[in-house]
């Protein structure tokens, strides 16, 4: 894993992450299941960049659940809106988006984020 510098409008650093062993499972905000699956790339305290196989639009609200890799899986749920759209020319998936986290579903999630990037080695700005 590596760091990268601030992209997608986030203020904090972020941290890379090998896409193959991670898990996002996302949905329309207020929706009652999990639609899309993809798997992230890099995140942040403030949010991530990540795939999907359905493009979403910049400001598109949603909710996501997502699975960190490392000895002991770390999970979290938080819920944001899409900032940027990569690659927007392509015309099938996977389609690679940020998004900026708005709030955890429970502190417990924000807390799991936060001392994975602490003990990952990533610093708050």
């Amino acid at each position: 894993m590596e760091f990268t510098g601030r992209e997608e409008g986030r203020s904090q650093p972020s941290l890379k992450l090998p896409a193959m062993y991670t898990l996002l499972r996302a949905r329309p905000t207020g929706s009652k299941r999990y639609c899309w699956t993809g798997h992230i790339y890099d995140i942040s305290a403030d949010g991530m960049r990540f795939e999907l196989d359905q493009v979403l639009e910049p400001r598109t609200p949603l909710e996501v659940r997502g699975m960190l890799p490392g000895a002991k899986h770390i999970t979290f749920r938080a819920t944001g809106h899409i900032t940027c759209l990569h690659e927007k020319d392509r015309q099938v998936g996977p389609f690679r988006m940020a998004m900026t986290f708005e709030s955890f579903s429970h502190e417990i999630d924000r807390q799991r984020l936060s001392e994975y990037l602490h003990y990952s080695g990533l610093r708050a700005a």
